[in-house]
């Protein structure tokens, strides 16, 4: 009985993905998610109800079986996470450091378009 209810549910049922907001590392982000449903509706509303009215991004969408994820991503360890931490760090440390030089650059630039404007205009009144 067990095997036959499980194989008219895996019949029926139709995977579908659709991207939930979570918080990865104190970053909001956006992943896909697949969960198995009678219909888009039910996917919506079983979504819903598992992460949080607001937290749905897109609309589920029916994906062939084929593309259904097969294998569970596991976790990353202590040691891999703060590997990451440190790349992010160093990542947008290189981003301020490069956004700082941009901003130094254009600061020189209009001193110098200054300068140059009022030596014209000091010589043009001579």
């Amino acid at each position: 009985m067990h095997k036959l209810f499980m194989h008219l549910i895996n019949t029926l049922m139709k995977t579908y993905t659709a991207l939930i907001k979570a918080t990865v590392n104190g970053n909001m982000r956006a992943v896909p998610t697949q969960i198995r449903a009678l219909n888009p509706t039910d996917a919506r509303w079983l979504l819903q109800a598992i992460y949080g009215f607001h937290s749905l991004v897109s609309p589920p969408t029916e994906v062939a079986e084929s593309e259904a994820i097969s294998e569970i991503i596991r976790p990353k360890t202590p040691e891999q996470l703060r590997l990451d931490n440190l790349k992010a760090a160093k990542d947008r440390a290189n981003d301020a450091l490069k956004s700082e030089r941009d901003r130094q650059s254009k600061q020189r630039a209009v001193k110098t378009l200054s300068t140059i404007n009022m030596n014209s205009t000091h010589s043009a009144l001579s």
